[in-house]
C-alpha cells in the first residue's frame, strides 16, 4: 500500500468539516426546504455538519444556475447555514445545456471544449437538461475553462462541489455512456487525440481535477471538497468518492462494506456509499445498523 501510494500519489487533506456528519436526499427542492431540515437537526439536538443540494437548486438543470424562485438568493441561504455551523455542497455535471443564450454553452462553444463525433460536429446526448453538449476534459484548454467557471461560482457561499453523471452517463443509449467512435482532443502528455474508448475510465478523474482546480484558484486559504461519483487509480488527488445509487436494503449494506474497503486499498481512503441507500426508505433497524 505505502509503495502503490508512492506511485498514484496520496489523497488530499480534506477540510475538517468534512468527516462530520453530511445530510443528503434526492432532493431538496428550495431554500426553505433545506434550512428547514438542518434547523429541525438542531432541534432535535442531532449532529449535522453538512447539507448537499441535487439538481433540483438549478434553472432547469442548467450547470451553474439556480432556480430564481425556489434558490433566489443561494449566498443568504448559505450565510443562514454558516450562522448555525452547516456547510453546503452543490451538484455539477458534465452534461451542459445545449441553448444559444445560455452562458455555460456559449463560453464553452467559444473555446472550443465540447467532445466532437467522428465527422467533427460536438457530439450531443441527452442528460436531464435534455439535448447536451460535454466538455472535453483530456484537454487542458477545457480543464482552465471548467476551473474558472467553478471559481465564479465558489462565490456564492459554496463550500464544497460534488460531481455526478461523469462516468460520463448518457441517457437512451444501449451502454448509458457516449459512443466509443467519439473524439477527444486529449493533451500530448497523456495521449493525444484519441477515441472515446481510449479516455473513458479516465474522463471522470479529469472532470474532478479541473473542480478541485478551480476551488484551489477561489480560495487558496481553504481546502477544496469534491466528491466524485466516477474516479480512477489517482483521483484521491482531487475527490473524494462514493459508491453510486444504491438502495435501502439489507444486502446493498453488506455490498458497501468490501467496496468501500477495496476503494481504501486501492489508495482512495474517503469514500463511502450513501448511509440508509439512494433508493427507497430505510427501516429505522436497517438505517441504525448502518450507521
Amino acid at each position: 500500500m505505502m509503495s502503490l501510494s508512492h506511485a498514484i500519489g496520496t489523497v488530499a487533506m480534506p477540510p475538517k468539516w468534512s468527516l462530520g456528519y453530511h445530510q443528503c436526499r434526492w432532493s431538496y427542492d428550495s431554500s426553505e426546504k433545506v434550512l428547514k431540515v438542518v434547523r429541525t437537526f438542531r432541534e432535535k439536538g442531532i449532529p449535522c455538519d453538512v447539507i448537499w443540494m441535487d439538481i433540483d437548486y438549478m434553472d432547469g438543470f442548467r450547470c451553474f444556475t439556480f432556480d430564481s424562485n425556489r434558490f433566489p438568493d443561494p449566498k443568504s441561504m448559505a450565510d443562514d447555514l454558516h450562522s448555525i455551523g452547516c456547510k453546503s455542497i452543490w451538484m455539477l455535471d458534465p452534461g451542459i445545456k445545449k441553448e444559444k443564450g445560455y452562458f455555460v454553452y456559449e463560453s464553452g462553444s467559444e473555446t472550443d471544449v465540447w467532445i466532437k463525433k467522428a465527422d467533427d460536429s460536438p457530439f450531443i446526448g441527452e442528460v436531464w437538461p435534455g439535448d447536451c453538449v460535454f466538455p472535453d476534459f483530456t484537454c487542458e484548454r477545457t480543464r482552465t475553462w471548467w476551473a474558472s467557471l467553478v471559481k465564479d461560482f465558489v462565490s456564492n457561499g459554496v463550500d464544497g462541489i460534488w460531481n455526478d453523471m461523469n462516468e460520463p452517463a448518457v441517457f437512451k443509449t444501449t451502454t448509458k455512456t457516449m459512443p466509443e467512435s467519439n473524439i477527444h482532443r486529449g493533451d500530448a502528455d497523456i495521449g493525444g487525440v484519441q477515441n472515446h474508448s481510449y479516455y473513458h475510465n479516465v474522463y471522470g478523474m479529469l472532470m474532478a481535477r479541473s473542480t478541485y482546480e478551480g476551488m484551489a484558484m477561489s480560495n487558496t486559504d481553504k481546502r477544496p471538497f469534491v466528491l466524485t461519483r466516477a474516479g480512477f487509480i489517482g483521483s484521491q488527488r482531487y475527490a473524494a468518492t462514493w459508491t453510486g445509487d444504491n438502495l435501502s436494503n439489507w444486502e446493498h449494506m453488506h455490498m458497501s462494506l468490501p467496496m468501500v474497503l477495496q476503494l481504501g486499498l486501492s489508495g482512495q481512503p474517503l469514500s463511502g456509499p450513501d448511509i440508509g441507500g439512494f433508493a427507497g426508505n430505510a427501516t429505522p433497524k436497517l438505517f441504525g445498523r448502518w450507521m
